[in-house]
């Protein structure tokens, strides 16, 4: 994923546009989309994304994460 792919995926979960996703955000994203990944799974990804470990990722994070 290029970083501008990222950052626009990024934006699309981001949808209360607060420069984090949450993984109630990442949940939705996921179900929109045919994903059934489980909340396990979910926040694994949330806490390797994580860079500060407020539980949220920021879009450095979500970028150095994917990109």
């Amino acid at each position: 994923m290029t970083q501008a792919e990222a950052e626009a995926v990024f934006a699309e979960i981001d949808t209360d546009g607060s420069g984090e996703i949450r993984l109630s955000e990442l949940r939705d994203y996921g179900k929109t989309h045919g994903g059934s990944v489980d909340g396990v799974k979910l926040a694994d990804l949330v806490r390797g994304a994580d860079t500060d470990g407020d539980r949220r990722i920021s879009l450095s994070g979500f970028t150095s994460y994917f990109a």
